[in-house]
C-alpha cells in the first residue's frame, strides 16, 4: 500500500501559481491600460516568455492570478497559443486582493493546489528546465520534512547591471546542504556600514557560508505549506519581508527554507568586451538564466541580455518575423531604412517601422509600425508599438508607451516613462525621470498610499481623462477641451506630468526595504529613481557618502567615483572628450561623428556657439604638434565636415577664426613659433576646405589689428600676416579679371 501511495506521489502532476500583479507602481504609467505581464519585452509579451518556461519545465497547469485587467489578460490567454497548448492556462481574479499575500490566500482557499508547486511572477525570464529545482526540492523534502521552499536564485558578482540597485541583500547558507538561515535585507540608500549575522546562526552551525553575490530571480518551488502559512498569518503580505523573514527568524513554526543556487553569473565590462554593449556589466550564465523583471531598470538589463543572447536559445531571432544582422541588430522583414539612416548595434525594428535619414538608432528596442524622422536619435530606449518620434528630435534611456507622439525638436532626457497615446512638444525638453500619462494621477499630490489601498501599479481603477477623481483641476476648460500640461510638454502636448511621488514601491518586495525610512521623502525619492532605467550610483545621492559605485565595474569606477563631483558643464567636456575619443578610435565617418555630436548637445542643452567652440577645442586636441604640418592636414581633412556643422555665416567664420587662435595662444604647449605655424595652418587649411571664406579671414585680421578682436596673440597675428596678403592680392586679381 505505502509503495502505492510513493508511485502516485512521484507521478503527481506539476502546477504552477504565477503572479501576474505587481502589488506596486513602478511600472506606472505604462501599465495603467494592461497588466505589466502583457508589456512587450523585445517586443514579446513577458508572459510569454513564463509561460513558456513553465511548458518546457513540465508544468500541466499554471494558474495566472490576477488583480487589475483579469479581462485583458484572459482574452489574451483565449487567444494566444496557451488556449490551445498541452499546459493547461487558467486565468484566476482576485478581486479584493491588495498584497500578494491576499492573492495566495485566495489560491489557498480556492484548494486548486494540493501538491508541490512552482510559485512565479509573471515576468520572470528564463532560458532553463525547472526539473532540476524540482528535483533538489524533493530531495531536500526527503532530508527535512519541515522543508517548504526551494528559492532558485542567481549569482551575480559586484556590478553585475541585474543587480537590484535598492537593496542589498545577504544570504546566510549552510554549505553543502543549500539551507537558507537567514537573510539580510536593507535599502540601498542610507548605506548600511554592516551587516548583522544573528548570533543563533554561529552558535548552531560549525560552517556558514555569507553570501552577498546573489540575486532573486522571482522562482522558487514550494509545498502546499506555504499557501496555508500564508492564510494563517494575515500579516504576511510580501514574500521576502514578510514570509521568508518570518520563517528564517520563527522558532514556533519551525519550517526551513532551502536555495537553489545557478552558479557562475560572472561580469564582464560591456563596452565592447562582450556582446550585451552598451553601459554596465554583460551577462555569463554558466548554470542557466533567470531573472524577474522587477523595475524599468530590470527591464532595460534583461532586454539588453536577450539582445546581447546571453539568454541563448532564448534570442529574439528565434521567431520567424526577425533575422539577425551584424552587430545584434534584429529587423523584422518589412522594416524601411532611409539610405543615410544609421542603426548601430544592440537593437530591434518591429514590423513596418521607418528610420528616416540622418537618424541614429542604437542600443534601443522600436516596436511595430514605429517612425523616426530625420535628424533624430534614439538611444537605450524602449518605443512600443505605433510611437512616432519626429524631426530633429532625442530620446534617451526611456520607455515610450504605445502611440506615443514625440514631435519635432523635442528633448526626452533619461529615466523618462511616458504613457500610451501622449503627445510631447514641439521644442521642448523633458527633464530626468518625468513621468507623463493620458490621464491625472488618481492621488492628490503629497496622499500617501498605503499597502493595503490597492492603488497598484496595475490597479484599472483610474479616472478617465478629465475626470476629477483626486484632482480638484481635472475638469476641461470653459471650451470643453482638457487642460493638458501644456507648459511642460509642449504647445501641442496631449498628457500630464505626474509628481515624482515617493511611494511607488509601497506593495512590493521591490522597495520594502525602505520601509523604515518611508517618512523620508528624500530617500525614497533616490530609491524610486534607482528602480528607474537609466538609473545610476549618483542618482541614489552618493555624493552624499549614502551609497558608492558597487554597481559599477571596477574600470568605470574611478571615473564615476570623480564624475559625482563633476558640474554639468564638467560632464559635457566629459562625455564630449569620450565622444571625439571614440571617433578617432573606431575611425567613424563624418557624418557619423556628427550626429554623435548632435545628441550630446542635445543632452546637455548646448547653444550653438557653445557647442562649436567646445567641438573644435576637442578636435584640435588631437593634432599632433611634434608631426606639423601632416598631423594638422590628417585632422582637418577628417573634421572639417564636423566644423561646417556649426557654422552658419560670416560671423560664425569669425568666431571661428578666434577659437583657432586660442587654441594655439593658449593651449598649445609649445615654442611660439611652433604655435604660430599651428595657427596658420589650420587657419589656411580650413580656407581650403571651404569651410572658412577669404573675406572672413581678411576681416577678423584686420578687426584684430585694430583691438576689436580681443586680445589676441601678437606672435600668431604676426604669422597670419603673409596669408592675408596673399588672399588680399588673390582678391585684387579676380576683381582685374572681372573688370
Amino acid at each position: 500500500m505505502d509503495t502505492g501511495s510513493a508511485k502516485v506521489e512521484e507521478k503527481e502532476e506539476l502546477k504552477a501559481v504565477v503572479l501576474a500583479d505587481s502589488f506596486d507602481e513602478l511600472f506606472q504609467p505604462l501599465s495603467l491600460n494592461k497588466p505589466r505581464c502583457l508589456l512587450p519585452l523585445c517586443n514579446v509579451p513577458m508572459i510569454e516568455y513564463t509561460l513558456e518556461m513553465l511548458a518546457q519545465s513540465g508544468v500541466v497547469e499554471a494558474i495566472v492570478v490576477c488583480k487589475a485587467h483579469a479581462d485583458k489578460l484572459a482574452a489574451y490567454i483565449k487567444q494566444s497559443q496557451w488556449a490551445r497548448g498541452q499546459m493547461k492556462v487558467v486565468v484566476r481574479a482576485v478581486r479584493q486582493a491588495t498584497t500578494l499575500g491576499d492573492a495566495l490566500r485566495a489560491v489557498d482557499e480556492s484548494s486548486a493546489i494540493m501538491a508541490d508547486f512552482v510559485l512565479c511572477a509573471g515576468v520572470v525570464i528564463s532560458n532553463m528546465n525547472l526539473g532540476r529545482v524540482v528535483a533538489a526540492h524533493v530531495a531536500n523534502k526527503k532530508r527535512d520534512a519541515s522543508h517548504v521552499m526551494t528559492m532558485l536564485l542567481q549569482e551575480a558578482t559586484a556590478g553585475h547591471r541585474r543587480r537590484d540597485k535598492c537593496d542589498e541583500s545577504v544570504y546566510f547558507v549552510e554549505p553543502g546542504s543549500g539551507r537558507l538561515l537567514a537573510l539580510n535585507s536593507h535599502a540601498a540608500v542610507p548605506r548600511a556600514r554592516a551587516t548583522v549575522i544573528p548570533p543563533d546562526v554561529i552558535t548552531a552551525h560549525a560552517e556558514i557560508e555569507v553570501r552577498a553575490d546573489l540575486a532573486d530571480t522571482g522562482v522558487a518551488v514550494c509545498s502546499p505549506d506555504v499557501l496555508a502559512l500564508f492564510t494563517e498569518n494575515f500579516d504576511y503580505h510580501l514574500m521576502r519581508r514578510d514570509f521568508i523573514h518570518g520563517i528564517l527568524e520563527s522558532d514556533i513554526l519551525g519550517k526551513t527554507i532551502y536555495a537553489h543556487i545557478l552558479a557562475g553569473a560572472s561580469s564582464l565590462p560591456a563596452d565592447g568586451a562582450g556582446p550585451a554593449g552598451g553601459e554596465g556589466l554583460a551577462f555569463v550564465s554558466h548554470g542557466g538564466y533567470a531573472a524577474g523583471v522587477t523595475d524599468t531598470a530590470a527591464y532595460d538589463a534583461i532586454s539588453r541580455d536577450l539582445i546581447g543572447r546571453w539568454t541563448y536559445p532564448l534570442c529574439p531571432d528565434n521567431s520567424a518575423a526577425y533575422t539577425y544582422n551584424r552587430g545584434a541588430v534584429y529587423k523584422a522583414a518589412s522594416v524601411r531604412l532611409d539610405r543615410a539612416s544609421r542603426v548601430e548595434h544592440h537593437v530591434i525594428l518591429g514590423p513596418h517601422t521607418h528610420v528616416a535619414n540622418q537618424t541614429c538608432i542604437a542600443d534601443s528596442v522600436l516596436g511595430a509600425h514605429c517612425a523616426v524622422g530625420e535628424q533624430s536619435v534614439v538611444r537605450g530606449s524602449y518605443l512600443f508599438a505605433g510611437t512616432r518620434v519626429g524631426r530633429n528630435a532625442a530620446v534617451d534611456a526611456s520607455v515610450l508607451g504605445e502611440r506615443v507622439t514625440i514631435l519635432d525638436n523635442v528633448v526626452i532626457e533619461r529615466g523618462c516613462l511616458i504613457g500610451d497615446d501622449v503627445t510631447v512638444g514641439p521644442d521642448v525638453r523633458i527633464p530626468a525621470f518625468t513621468r507623463i500619462a493620458r490621464r491625472r494621477m488618481r492621488r492628490a499630490a503629497g496622499t500617501p498610499a498605503s499597502i493595503h489601498d490597492g492603488d497598484s501599479d496595475d490597479d484599472a481603477a483610474w479616472p478617465e481623462p478629465g475626470a476629477a477623481e483626486g484632482c480638484a483641476d481635472a475638469a476641461p476648460d470653459a471650451d470643453g477641451q482638457e487642460l493638458f500640461d501644456r507648459l511642460a510638454i509642449g504647445a501641442e502636448g496631449v498628457g500630464y506630468v505626474w509628481a515624482d511621488g515617493a511611494d511607488a514601491g509601497h506593495g512590493s518586495d521591490a522597495s520594502s526595504s525602505a520601509s523604515d525610512f518611508a517618512d523620508d521623502d528624500d530617500v525614497a525619492l533616490r530609491l524610486r529613481r534607482l528602480h528607474t532605467i537609466g538609473s545610476t550610483a549618483r542618482d541614489a545621492g552618493a555624493a552624499d557618502s549614502d551609497l558608492d559605485d558597487d554597481y559599477l565595474d571596477d574600470s568605470a569606477q574611478d571615473s564615476d567615483d570623480a564624475a559625482e563631483k563633476l558640474t554639468p558643464q564638467e560632464e559635457f567636456e566629459r562625455e564630449l572628450y569620450l565622444t571625439v575619443k571614440r571617433a578617432c578610435d573606431e575611425d567613424l565617418s563624418p557624418s557619423k561623428s556628427a550626429l554623435e555630436l548632435k545628441s550630446l548637445r542635445m543632452s546637455y542643452n548646448q547653444d550653438q556657439a557653445e557647442m562649436r567652440a567646445a567641438v573644435v577645442h576637442e578636435i584640435l586636441r588631437t593634432v599632433d604638434v611634434a608631426a606639423l604640418p601632416d598631423s594638422a592636414a590628417r585632422v582637418l581633412r577628417k573634421w572639417a565636415p564636423v566644423i561646417d556643422e556649426y557654422i552658419s555665416d560670416g560671423r560664425d567664420q569669425l568666431d571661428l577664426v578666434g577659437i583657432l587662435e586660442r587654441h594655439c595662444a593658449l593651449e598649445v604647449a609649445a615654442e611660439d613659433a611652433v604655435r604660430a605655424r599651428l595657427f596658420v595652418r589650420l587657419v589656411y587649411l580650413l580656407y581650403q576646405l571651404d569651410v572658412i571664406e577669404d573675406v572672413a579671414i581678411i576681416a577678423w585680421f584686420n578687426r584684430a589689428q585694430k583691438k576689436l578682436a580681443g586680445d589676441v596673440d601678437p606672435e600668431l597675428l604676426r604669422a597670419l600676416e603673409p596669408v592675408v596678403d596673399g588672399l588680399d592680392e588673390s582678391d585684387d586679381e579676380s576683381d582685374d579679371e572681372s573688370e
